[in-house]
This record gives structure tokens, C-alpha cells and sequence, in this order.
């Protein structure tokens, strides 16, 4: 399901911004530094930077789930643990070598 980022109020709830903190709880510090930012005229998001590899990406949510930044669906808001292993997976930190 692709969604678009939420642009009302009802997106910067203390709900939604507790969820991105389960997330980034949920997420190996090791593997990657996380950032919540909060502040008016865009809903909270979640700044997932790998620490192997020059990659990341802003998650967001609404009080259903979590999205990407392209607003594909990772998870219910429910299971972070779950959008994490998610996330871990599209940021995997190096390619894997091709074996000939």
C-alpha cells in the first residue's frame, strides 16, 4: 500500500511520535543511528541511517502503521519490532559479493 506523507494536525499526535520512539528502540544501535524530528508543519519522522553503509531513509507514521519516505507500508504501529527487521533488510549495510 502506497500512502502519501499525512499533512494534517492529526499526524503530529504524541501517539505517532511514541511510536517512531518503540521504533527506534526496536532498532540495532550498532547498525544504525536514528533521529526523531519533531516540529511544526510536517509530521514527526524517524531519520534511519545505516552505520555501515551510506544509506538511510525518514520513516513516518500515522496511528496505523509506519512508511517509508516513498509512503510504501512497513508495519503495523503495533509491531515495531517487525517494521524494524524490515527496515534492517531495505538498509542492509553491503551487498552481498557475486560468487562466479
Amino acid at each position: 500500500m502506497i500512502r502519501t506523507h499525512p499533512q494534517d494536525a492529526a499526524a503530529n499526535t504524541p501517539a505517532v511520535t511514541a511510536s517512531l520512539e518503540r521504533l527506534a528502540d526496536a532498532l540495532d544501535p550498532g547498525e544504525f543511528a536514528t533521529t526523531l524530528t519533531t516540529g511544526p508543519g510536517h509530521g514527526p519522522r524517524l531519520s534511519v541511517t545505516s552505520r555501515h553503509a551510506q544509506i538511510g531513509d525518514d520513516i513516518w507514521a500515522d496511528n496505523r502503521a509506519y512508511y517509508y519516505s516513498w509512503g510504501e507500508w512497513i508495519a503495523p504501529v503495533s509491531d515495531p519490532a517487525t517494521a524494524a527487521r524490515m527496515i534492517s533488510t531495505v538498509l542492509r549495510s553491503l551487498p552481498q559479493p557475486a560468487h562466479d
